[in-house]
């Protein structure tokens, strides 16, 4: 007679199931027989057959399960992988867990182990035996060395291009200020060219007034000479004007 369990504890013991968890196991942790397990875990199965695989897991509370297996299933499919691929690899996977080797280290070992057939592999070995042995130095300290010396060349790298850029800004702020200098020296040139331009006229200018101002002293020094004589004989300007008057000249007639 099959133990009636409730809905709660079959769930429990079906996410176990699927789980992987072995039925001896399960049915230690659920407080029954394995047979019990293995009697409720044939009636999933068969209830996935008759309403499928979603709708059993929906109605055996343990549809998160299913559909976690069921994703699992496609991806395998995908890969073309049989679950028994699926198996292989994951005892691969634990093995190289156990050596110490990280999960980003698996494609090189798996090509070092394709390497190993090859007849130049011995020789490469052999030979880098030697060269440790020359240097003084294991291949993960050589190893370490290059690492370093390739981080130390991208940081050089990444200097040497900031220089550049200073350099290249540099020489644009070197190429416009020699731009503004070529303005400057124009600009000086024409206002040169202004200056002279003025200065020549300026000369000339002086040249009519000094003529002017030689005419007028020539004309101060006449009459000065003129006052001097009329001065000689008792008379002066006025006086000479007046005698001039009354005896006509200047006037309108003559």
């Amino acid at each position: 007679m099959t133990v009636r369990l409730s809905p709660q504890k079959v769930s429990r013991m079906l996410r176990l199931f699927f789980s992987g968890m072995p039925q001896t196991d399960i049915a230690e942790k659920a407080g029954v027989d394995q047979s019990t397990v293995s009697i409720y875990a044939s009636r999933f199965r068969r209830r996935a057959d008759d309403i499928g695989l979603l709708a059993a897991g929906k109605e055996f509370s343990v549809l998160n399960e299913v559909s976690a297996l069921r994703s699992l299933s496609v991806e395998l499919t995908q890969a073309n992988l049989t679950v028994e691929d699926a198996k292989k690899g994951l005892r691969i996977f634990k093995i190289f867990i156990g050596l110490g080797i990280e999960p980003g280290q698996h494609a090189a070992l798996v090509k070092v182990c394709k390497d190993i057939d090859d007849p130049g592999f011995i020789q490469a070995a052999v030979k880098l035996s030697r060269v440790e042995a020359e240097v003084k130095m294991t291949y993960e300290e050589a190893t370490s060395r290059f690492e370093n010396a390739i981080s130390a060349l991208s940081s050089t790298e990444g200097k040497l291009k900031m220089a550049q850029a200073e350099l290249e800004a540099l020489n644009n702020r070197i190429a416009q200020r020699k731009q503004e200098a070529v303005s400057l020296e124009a600009h000086v040139a024409q206002l040169q060219k202004e200056a002279d331009n003025r200065s020549i006229k300026l000369g000339k200018e002086f040249e009519v007034k000094k003529k002017q101002l030689e005419v007028k002293q020539a004309e101060i020094e006449e009459i000065a000479a003129l006052k001097k004589k009329l001065g000689k004989n008792s008379l002066d300007i006025q006086t000479l004007v007046k005698l001039a008057k009354e005896f006509g000249y200047g006037s309108e007639e003559s």
